[in-house]
C-alpha cells in the first residue's frame, strides 16, 4: 500500500491539496484518487461513503471549492 504524502494530508499556500482516497484496480492498491482538494470530508455528504484518510476531492465527499481566505 502506498504511504500518504504531505499534500494528502495538508492544504497549501492557496488552500489546496490532492484527494487521499485510495483507488484499486483488480484488487490491488493503485495509489491514490490525487484529484484537486479544498478540505475533509464534509458530514452528512452524501456523494461518497468510503474510506477516506484525510483530504478529499468534491466527488469524494470534500468541500467543492476553496474556503474564502486560503486555508
Amino acid at each position: 500500500m502506498a504511504y500518504l504524502s504531505e499534500h494528502h494530508k495538508v492544504l497549501n499556500e492557496a488552500g489546496e491539496g490532492r484527494c487521499s482516497v485510495p483507488m484499486w484496480q483488480g484488487g490491488v492498491p493503485a495509489g491514490f484518487c490525487d484529484k484537486v482538494a479544498y478540505g475533509k470530508q464534509e458530514p452528512g455528504q452524501n456523494r461518497y461513503d468510503g474510506y477516506c484518510p484525510a483530504l478529499a476531492c468534491f466527488g469524494h465527499g470534500g468541500p467543492i471549492a476553496r474556503k474564502e481566505g486560503g486555508k
